[in-house]
């Protein structure tokens, strides 16, 4: 328990550059005040001079299973059944421990940097069986009793879901709900049987009463549309909500066809993540002519009314061999590839992140939880182009890490 009241951030400004302290309560964690605050003997102030304040981030989209698998070794661009069926080659010699281990180090990581709530697509397959899923359970648990971040697990079915092959992941997919996943996941566009699995990851989580998000359409071949599946099923099944991730094909389609799918998929409810930076490395590096960017049709989905969101995906791994764990660095590359200014990159790596995840808003407003990210900048603007190491993170109004200007972690994430 707190011996103080409230916490003061003094000295910062809010995204557009004004100057306001913020007073939060140490007992409910929510903002009280912005802007010109009373002090009070006893708070507890949090030096922010020459820092933004922001709402902290959310990551949409990730692979917590994977993350830091390649520090041995760089992944280089394949086809994703290639890249699959690499990670599926390791499988039997991963243990719990070491997925424990490594989830854990990237929740802390991602904490720091100001990632305070994940989704995580987590594999379930008959090689791995539930182990990875029973890990990430258990470090959803363990963060969330360290309070530094809210952590969502989908269940990430491996192919083949649909038909009688499909059979047995579809067994573990269930057992996968028994074991306390949070979400459905699956990956129709890679399965033998796209519709089959499609419709199979639709069956449980009907029956689940669980949210569903799929992995949709991972090429740049126009052929490949699977979204028309989802669409269609989300009309007629009851689904709690449904995420499709990356839907790069979209972008491939002809205009008209963009807009139309758009307007069917803000009619729907379906929220979309894009992941750009394993996206702008993964597609294209064989079409040495004109080579597409591998991201969905962003400003077209936005226009429609679809809530985009964005995710680091993979890191480090076998997928990508990059990434800093940074929400800024995700922003900052999506306004570059999406053509979108920082600020509304940054609200698809917030505002429009947390309404795809089904989470609370959270703002820099009284009356919203102090999930906040101070970071040293004089706006928004330059906070996501300079994205500077110098931090200080909260959750529910705690301080859970300060980062110094030099890139030192001062006190990392506290326990």
């Amino acid at each position: 328990m707190s011996s103080h009241e409230r916490t003061v951030l003094v000295g910062g400004v809010l995204a557009d550059g004004t100057r306001a302290d913020i007073a939060i309560d140490a007992t409910t964690g929510i903002i009280s005040g912005v802007g010109d605050v009373e002090h009070r003997p006893g708070d507890e102030a949090v030096d922010c001079t020459g820092m933004v304040v922001l709402a902290s981030a959310v990551d949409a989209h990730a692979h917590l299973d994977k993350v830091l698998s390649a520090r041995d070794r760089a992944a280089m661009p394949a086809t994703l059944n290639e890249a699959v069926q690499d990670w599926m080659e390791r499988w039997p010699n991963i243990t719990t421990a070491d997925f424990v281990e490594r989830a854990t180090e990237a929740v802390e990581l991602m904490a720091a940097r100001g990632t305070t709530a994940i989704r995580t697509h987590v594999d379930v397959g008959t090689g791995v069986g539930l182990r990875s899923v029973e890990a990430l359970v258990q470090v959803r648990d363990d963060v969330a009793a360290r309070g530094i971040a809210d952590l969502q697990v989908v269940a990430l079915a491996a192919p083949p879901l649909g038909g009688a092959a499909g059979a047995p992941h579809r067994r573990l997919l269930e057992s996968a709900v028994d074991a306390g996943i949070d979400i459905i996941g699956g990956s129709p566009d890679i399965d033998p049987d796209l519709p089959g699995a499609t419709i199979a990851a639709f069956d449980v989580a009907e029956r689940a009463r669980l949210p569903l998000d799929l992995h949709c359409d991972q090429s740049t071949d126009p052929h490949l549309f699977g979204l028309r599946d989802i669409i269609r099923l989300t009309n007629e099944r009851d689904v709690v909500a449904v995420v499709a991730s990356h839907c790069v094909s979209l972008a491939s389609q002809p205009e008209s066809v963009q807009h139309e799918t758009a307007e069917l998929m803000a009619a729907a409810g379906i929220g979309v993540t894009t992941m750009p930076l394993t996206s702008l490395f993964y597609f294209g590096w064989d079409q040495p002519v004109g080579p597409p960017r591998g991201l969905t049709a962003i400003r077209v989905l936005k226009e429609h009314g679809v809530v985009v969101a964005a995710g680091a995906d993979n890191v480090r791994d076998v997928f990508f061999p990059l990434g800093r764990f940074d929400p800024f660095e995700t922003a900052s590359v999506l306004a570059m590839a999406s053509h979108c200014s920082p600020a509304e990159a940054w609200a698809m790596c917030t505002v429009d992140a947390r309404r795809v995840m089904g989470l609370p808003p959270v703002s820099v407003e009284v009356g919203s939880r102090a999930d906040l990210v101070a970071i040293r900048g004089q706006n928004l603007n330059e906070a996501v182009a300079a994205a500077s190491e110098h931090r200080t993170v909260l959750r529910a109004g705690r301080v859970i890490a300060r980062t110094l200007v030099n890139g030192g972690i001062e006190n990392g994430v506290v326990e």
